[in-house]
């Protein structure tokens, strides 16, 4: 698990063996940090839809707004997990997007977040590249 602030979190769970829905993520607690499973995302094909991207932000930031500590998790902890904690941190956190995507690779060495979700996190905040 690599921490990105106190309260925040990523992390890979594994392969699914089977998971169709959000009914089958993954529940409970890694160390004290609160569960996200966002493996139900696509993790390469398509990018997710805008919906997609939000209800996870929200997933998080529910539980932020009850004062618990998050960990989100994708298989491997490289490209979803981070995609969505970048999510949070605009959103929830109102950092400005690439101080976001900066710190997040600073503390998560493994941090592949893949261009299309680049791309869609940037059209979903309307994100103005330099």
């Amino acid at each position: 698990m690599y921490k990105i602030l106190e309260n925040l979190a990523t992390d890979g769970l594994g392969e699914p063996s089977e998971l169709s829905g959000y009914v089958d993520c993954e529940i409970g607690l890694i160390d004290d940090f609160r569960i996200i499973d966002v493996r139900v995302l696509p993790e390469f094909d398509a990018p997710s839809s805008p919906s997609e991207y939000k209800l996870n932000i929200m997933r998080v930031a529910s539980y932020l707004e009850l004062g618990e500590k998050v960990v989100v998790c994708c298989s491997h902890g490289m490209n979803r997990s981070n995609a969505i904690a970048l999510g949070v941190l605009v959103q929830y956190f109102k950092m400005d997007f690439f101080k976001a995507w900066e710190l997040i690779q600073s503390r998560v060495p493994t941090c592949t977040i893949i261009s299309t979700n680049i791309v869609a996190l940037t059209k979903l905040f309307k994100v103005k590249f330099p």
